[in-house]
Order: C-alpha cells, then structure tokens, then sequence
C-alpha cells in the first residue's frame, strides 16, 4: 500500500511547479498549431453586379466628379500584345486592361477635379480601372506588377515607355507604384491596389494620387465585397 501511495504520490508532486508550466505550454502550442493549420479564407471574385456596385459616383465625392464609361478603353477580353523584354509584360498588360489571369468584370471610369489654380488647363484627372478576380488571381497580379516596375527600364507601347518605381500608399492589401512616361509626353504615375480579391488602378498625372478618390475607392470596393476589416495604417 505504502509503494502503491508513494507512486501516486510521486506522479502527481510537481514542487517546482514545472509540470503544470510545461502542460499549459504544450497545450497552447498544440491550439496555436491547430489554428494555424485551419485553412485560410481566400476572398472569392465580386460579381458583375458587385463590381458595378464598387463604382464611385458624384455622391462618393466632394471634389471631384465622375464619368464612367468605355470610349478608347478596351474589353479586357483576350491577351495583351505581346512587348519585349517580357519582364515588362505585366505593365503592359495593366496599361491596356487585358490582366493575366483574365477578369471576370471590369468597370473603367475618370474622376475629373479642380486644381489649385483653379484653370481648367490645370484640371486634375483620375483614371479609375476595377478588375474582379479570385484572390490567388488578384495577388499574381501584384506580385508580377511588383517584379516588373523593379526591374523593367522601359518598353515598346505607341512610343518607348520608360518605367521607374513609386512610393506605394499604405492602402488596401497591398499596394504597387510605378511611373511610365515617353519622350515629350507627360509622365503617368499608376498605383494599384489589391483590396482582397479585387485589383483597382488608379492612373494619374501628378506624383500623389489624391487621397479622396484612393480612400473613396478603396472602401466602396470593401463594401461591395463585404469587407469590415480593420485596416491598421
């Protein structure tokens, strides 16, 4: 009896309370691993219907107005021309609209607002490209936009194209800047943003895209999607 109680009592002593330490660690780990290994929710491409939903319009806006339309703006249908050297494909692919993976909806329109100096020469001018994909589509696409403004110089597009990298806004997902411009044009500056499964390009003149149309934009894409979250700027 007295070696029966003495191994109870040895299984169950823990003076230095290591025993209880070390169950509570092991535990924590096992819930930690476990949530990490659920699989991860990926956002699913907005609908036609959604993506039309996700269109600014006068009312999003205080200074600036809105035309949505499609002249001189193809379908995204069909594959970009193909440009060389290929690592500045994807920058084509954006500049025409024909992405790579396709989308399923597109919607293209122009914010149009008053510069400072109030002239109308001096207009501001926002081009606006909504693309919905699947998620896994949409981050290929930043990822080759990311690599290509990086290591691309320049290419062939109605003119030789030269390419530098931007600073990108702390928006959506994430986000990728870079500048084009061909000798005695005006250089464009195109931010893209990733808000989940949905690519949005803002194409603008001027070095800062305006913070109206960015955060206007961005957010009517979250709702159209769905998307309450948290964005930790």
């Amino acid at each position: 009896m007295t070696v029966l109680l003495s191994a109870c009592g040895g299984a169950t002593e823990d003076p230095g309370g290591t025993s209880g330490e070390t169950t509570s660690r092991a535990a924590a780990s096992s819930s930690a691993s476990a949530e990490s290994e659920k699989p991860q929710t990926s956002a699913k491409a907005l609908s036609d219907a959604q993506l039309q939903s996700a269109v600014l319009v006068d009312a999003d806006l205080s200074e600036f107005q809105m035309s949505e339309e499609m002249a001189g703006m193809p379908a995204p249908e069909g594959a970009a021309k193909r440009t060389s050297p290929a690592k500045c494909q994807p920058l084509l692919n954006m500049s025409v609209g024909k992405l790579e993976p396709q989308a399923k909806a597109f919607r293209y329109s122009v914010a149009v607002g008053s510069a400072a100096s109030g002239q109308a020469a001096d207009q501001i001018g926002v081009e606006i490209k909504l693309f919905a994909l699947d998620q896994a589509g949409a981050e290929h696409v930043l990822a080759e936009l990311r690599t290509a403004a990086k290591n691309c110089e320049g290419y062939e597009n109605g003119g030789r194209q030269a390419v530098a990298a931007a600073d990108a806004p702390d928006a959506g997902d994430e986000a990728v800047a870079y500048r084009t411009s061909a000798p005695g044009s005006t250089p464009m500056w195109t931010t893209v943003v990733r808000s989940g499964a949905t690519v949005v390009a803002f194409g603008h003149y001027t070095p800062e895209l305006p913070d109206e149309v960015l955060s206007a934009q961005i957010s009517k894409v979250e709702e159209a999607a769905g998307l309450n979250l948290e964005r930790h700027r």
